[in-house]
């Protein structure tokens, strides 16, 4: 009788010691796709920021002196220099607004990933105006106002 009682403990350690290497064993699989998943993320994250800074600079620049000046594809200085880029302007006439299109891409498991985006920016013609408004904002004021009326009711 004692033995046999020996023999299902030992059966029972072993059926849990297996149930606990497969538990452990999906965890361990879920968390390595997790950390990949989020690595990729953050990568997708950062070449939206990159893609965005270049549109900006486009915009802020002026497609015509943008071309003149930057190179159209290049690698992105340190810390982003696992990144490279691609710009596209394309222009079809002085009164259309011109389309730009950065695609920023990056090496990663399974092969190369891009972010590919585009806007269109429009040309300033005429004289150059001053973006001031005509009176100052007091934003303070416009706050305190909107809890004063709140508080009213």
């Amino acid at each position: 009788m004692v033995s046999r009682r020996r023999g299902l403990a030992l059966l029972d350690v072993i059926v849990g010691s297996a149930m606990l290497a497969v538990g452990l064993a999906v965890i361990i699989s879920m968390s390595s796709r997790s950390l990949s998943r989020q690595a990729n993320a953050e990568h997708q994250i950062t070449a939206s920021w990159l893609a965005d800074e270049i549109l900006s600079m486009i915009l802020v620049v002026g497609p015509d002196e943008y071309a003149k000046t930057y190179p159209d594809r290049g690698r992105f200085q340190p810390p982003f220099d696992t990144f490279t880029y691609e710009v596209e302007i394309e222009d079809e006439s002085l009164y259309m607004p011109v389309s730009a299109v950065a695609t920023v891409s990056w090496d990663a498991v399974g092969g190369v990933h891009s972010i590919h985006m585009e806007t269109l920016i429009a040309r300033r013609h005429g004289e150059v105006v001053e973006r001031i408004p005509a009176e100052p904002v007091n934003r303070e004021e416009r706050y305190w106002d909107a809890i004063d009326a709140r508080a009213s009711r």
